[in-house]
């Protein structure tokens, strides 16, 4: 049970921080090396997002 309720909070914070991320723009995605296709690709469940963009 308590490795059931850790995983549920990991994912839920994963999920709010995912989530922030995606509230950031487009600039400031890019200054930290990310963008919303990374996001989408991290949320999706995707390890390595493509980073076709570098």
């Amino acid at each position: 049970m308590t490795n059931y309720l850790t995983s549920l909070f990991r994912r839920a914070e994963r999920n709010r921080t995912l989530s922030d991320l995606l509230k950031l723009d487009d600039h400031l995605l890019s200054d930290i090396g990310l963008t919303r296709t990374d996001i989408s690709a991290m949320r999706s469940g995707r390890r390595h997002a493509s980073r076709a963009h570098e």
